[in-house]
C-alpha cells in the first residue's frame, strides 16, 4: 500500500480537482491518501501585489477549522470536512466564511459555535505553518497547492489538472506522477494552461 500525503489549501479549485484524481486513483491503485495543509497565504505573505491576496486570506478560517477538525477527531475527518467546504465553494458557487464551517461541523455531527470558534482562533495558524513548513521543506517555496509526497521522500507540486480522469485513466496518471518523482534529477514538467479548471459534482 503506498502512502500519499497531500498538502492543500480549500480555496484552490486547481486543488480540488487534483483531490477528485486521488479518488479515483484510490479505486484502482492500493494508495492511502493522508492529507494535511498548505497556506497559499502563508506562502504568499509579503507579495501585497499578488492578484489572489484576499481570496488566499479568506481561507484562512476554513483551515483553522480544518486542523480543529483534524485534532478532534482524525485525518479521515478533516477530509470530509474538507470535501463538503470545497463542493460548497466550487459547486454551490458560496463565498468562504464562517457560513461553511457550520455547514462542515454539522455534516460531521460536531459543535457549531465551537467549529465557528475555532475558525477565529489563531492559535491554530502555527498548527497550518507546521503542515505548510512540511510540503516546503520538501518541495521548496516556488510551487503552490497541491503537493503530493510518496514514500521514500519523492514529492512534487500538483499535478494540475483541468479535469479529473477517471478509472484507470486516474491511475496511469498516478503511475507517471509516481515514476517522474521518485527519479533523483526529475526537476519540473510543464506546458501553458488550455481550458479553465472542469470541476465534476457526481
Amino acid at each position: 500500500m503506498d502512502i500519499a500525503r497531500f498538502w492543500f489549501d480549500p480555496i484552490c479549485p486547481w486543488t480540488y480537482v487534483t483531490y477528485q484524481w486521488l479518488e479515483e486513483v484510490r479505486q484502482v491503485r492500493q494508495v492511502t491518501v493522508e492529507p494535511r495543509l498548505l497556506s497559499l497565504h502563508f506562502l504568499n505573505q509579503g507579495r501585497e501585489d499578488h492578484p489572489h491576496r484576499d481570496t488566499h486570506l479568506a481561507s484562512l478560517p476554513l483551515e483553522r477549522f480544518l486542523a480543529h477538525v483534524r485534532a478532534q477527531r482524525g485525518a479521515a475527518a478533516m477530509e470530509g470536512a474538507y470535501r463538503v467546504i470545497a463542493e460548497a465553494l466550487f459547486a454551490d458557487r458560496r463565498e468562504p466564511g464562517v457560513d461553511l464551517v457550520v455547514q462542515a461541523a454539522a455534516a460531521l455531527l460536531m459543535d457549531s459555535a465551537e467549529a465557528a470558534a475555532a475558525s477565529a482562533d489563531e492559535a491554530w495558524d502555527e498548527v497550518i505553518r507546521r503542515d505548510h513548513r512540511e510540503a516546503m521543506d520538501l518541495v521548496g517555496a516556488d510551487v503552490g497547492s497541491p503537493v503530493i509526497a510518496l514514500e521514500g521522500g519523492a514529492a512534487f507540486f500538483g499535478p494540475v489538472l483541468a479535469r479529473a480522469p477517471r478509472g484507470e485513466d486516474a491511475g496511469r496518471v498516478w503511475d507517471g506522477c509516481a515514476a517522474l518523482a521518485s527519479h533523483s534529477d526529475f526537476y519540473e514538467l510543464k506546458r501553458s494552461r488550455g481550458a479553465g479548471v472542469q470541476l465534476r459534482f457526481d
